[in-house]
């Protein structure tokens, strides 16, 4: 009996796998343009699960020496593949040039992939093939070596962790396992999944109650792991809904379709979640020094910026004539451009039309990282055993953008760099008359406070009055982080950005995790009641479900793809 159900499964997943494949080969040469993304992601989704079961069958139902042997290399295979795909798409946000981007797809994303469903193609066919291996009866597992149980140890502590990770997942704890674990979870529940079946086959003993035990909590901890994608769906109607509130029922209508035809198609795509769309149809010209400070607080800094441009000037490209102000996080006392602003959100702007400039400012000494830590709560334990003066986020900053600075002066040289660039937009192709602005944290911050600050016009000596802000664009703004905004300083409005918000404000898109542990949801939608006190709607606050702080640094992370489907119709919308 049991061979005959592995029969029909063993046919399902070589028919799966195989169709995985070409879809993948397929995926690859289409890009964006790809058609059937929700189907053949079911398919994918649906082979990874065949293979499991697979192996979790020939395990317990007695498969012969060969077959058992290749379920581990599968399972081991796939833990490896889900960890390359997960580190490309990492690495890919991590590197300027469209070349370097391409040779980490083809040697960690794609590898990835592809051996993956080889591994689960051949361990398919072999169980068709190698039917008469069944049943080895009489058979009894060996004893376990001592090399064996070390390793089960090791394995079982590495299962005990994804309950640690589960944990983090589903609170709102405050670390930067955090920013990983929410937007790689789909990876996880396939890796643990993987380890679980690992371990089982190592204990080598079907039913007893260590291997029920064990089996559970791998059942667990892989529909914990699915939760963020199981959820992806309502994440997607409620961000319609709220874009519609925002903006208008009408606002499909009034986009170009000249431009739209570039938009991405869908809210979510599984195969572009493994494959990832690497980036290209820009250029880059990186650091562009626009100010050295000579005197006073600002003595001895430099700070330069990035500029992201279309590689062709093409007037159907749905960014022609834009320009895009991206300003990066780091609690105001770390972080940088580049790496540190998530390169493939400013590569994918400019390959779409934008003209995107990627700018420093000055970052503190005034307040430092256990000041940071013990706001949010979290590993206040190892806060507690670095010395008050210690200042650890230098590592984490380039040391001449470093100094005592206040929110007055990192608000100053964002205005300097407004000069700069009106000064000089004609060289990077700029437009001045449509301008939007985004940054992360305390970027979200800062953009909010420059968007608004500009927009009323009445802060014209620290921003350049020949620029207009059409729009802007917060992810998990750090609006209400009050202790450490007083600690550092500044005009009152840029401590509190909420007292800038104008019945004529301009429009606004802010992305927000709902288990965000550093920059609470309530944040977002305090600002956005504060737009409507006023009396203007146009602020939009798409919400996602167990996600993280920085849960768009994966770019093609269901989080990142829902919210990049809105964002760029709210720039094409309001351009």
């Amino acid at each position: 009996m049991h061979r005959e159900i592995r029969q029909p499964l063993a046919a399902a997943a070589l028919a799966l796998n195989f169709a995985s494949m070409v879809y993948g080969v397929y995926f690859i040469a289409a890009g964006r343009a790809a058609v059937l993304p929700t189907l053949f992601g079911i398919a994918l989704l649906a082979a990874l699960a065949l293979n499991l079961l697979l192996v979790l069958l020939n395990y317990t139902k007695g498969a012969g020496k060969r077959l058992q042997r290749w379920g581990t290399a599968y399972l081991i295979i796939s833990m490896v593949s889900v960890g390359l795909m997960g580190l490309g798409g990492a690495v890919a946000n991590s590197v300027y040039a469209p070349r370097t981007e391409a040779l980490v797809q083809f040697f960690l994303v794609y590898p990835g992939y592809f051996a993956v469903l080889i591994a689960g193609l051949l361990h398919a066919g072999l169980t068709r093939s190698l039917a008469g291996e069944y049943f080895d009866q009489g058979e009894n597992p060996p004893r376990p070596s001592g090399g064996r149980i070390l390793l089960l140890i090791k394995l079982f502590l590495v299962l005990l962790s994804g309950f640690f990770n589960a944990y983090i997942l589903l609170t709102d704890y405050a670390g930067l396992l955090q920013i990983w674990i929410s937007q790689s979870a789909l990876f996880l529940a396939f890796f643990y999944a993987a380890l679980t079946l690992w371990i089982l086959k190592l204990y080598g003993k079907p039913g007893c109650p260590v291997n029920i035990i064990v089996g559970l909590a791998g059942l667990v901890l892989f529909l914990v792991f699915l939760l963020p994608l199981l959820l992806t769906p309502g994440a997607a109607k409620q961000a319609e809904d709220e874009f519609r509130a925002a903006f208008g029922e009408d606002w499909p209508a009034r986009l170009d379709p000249a431009a739209e035809k570039h938009f991405l198609k869908h809210r979510f795509s599984l195969p572009a979640y493994f494959l990832g769309y690497p980036q290209n149809g820009y250029t880059v010209e990186r650091d562009i020094l626009f100010y050295e400070g000579t005197e006073g607080v600002d003595r001895g800094i430099k700070l330069y910026f990035d500029v992201y441009k279309p590689l062709l000037t093409q007037p159907d490209l749905p960014g022609y004539g834009t320009t895009i102000i991206r300003i990066h996080g780091g609690a105001w006392i770390a972080g940088d451009k580049g790496f540190a602003n998530m390169m493939q959100m400013n590569k994918y702007l400019a390959s779409q039309g934008y003209t995107v400039f990627d700018v420093q400012y000055g970052l503190t000494s005034l307040v430092t990282l256990p000041d940071i830590m013990n706001l949010h709560g979290f590993l206040t334990s190892v806060a507690a055993l670095i010395p008050k003066d210690t200042d650890i986020s230098a590592v984490a900053a380039p040391a001449t953008v470093r100094g005592p600075f206040t929110l007055d002066d990192m608000v100053r040289h964002l205005g300097i760099f407004t000069d700069h660039l009106a000064e000089h937009a004609g060289k990077y192709g700029a437009s001045l008359d449509s301008v939007f602005i985004s940054g992360g944290s305390a970027g979200g911050h800062l953009t909010t406070a420059m968007a608004l600050a500009m927009a009323g016009r009445e802060h014209e000596a620290i921003f350049n009055p020949a620029i207009t802000v059409k729009g802007y664009i917060p992810f998990y703004p750090a609006n209400k982080a009050m202790p450490i905004l007083e600690a550092i300083g500044g005009a009152p409005e840029w401590i509190d950005v909420e007292q800038l918000v104008r019945p004529d404000s301009p429009p606004c898109l802010i992305y927000q995790g709902r288990s965000d542990g550093m920059v609470p949801w309530e944040t977002a939608r305090s600002f956005k009641e504060r737009y409507l006190e006023v009396g203007n709607e146009a602020c939009a606050v798409i919400y996602l479900p167990l996600a993280a702080h920085a849960s768009d640094f994966q770019f093609t992370g269901y989080y990142n793809q829902l919210f990049l489907y809105y964002m760029e119709r709210f720039l094409a919308l309001h351009k």
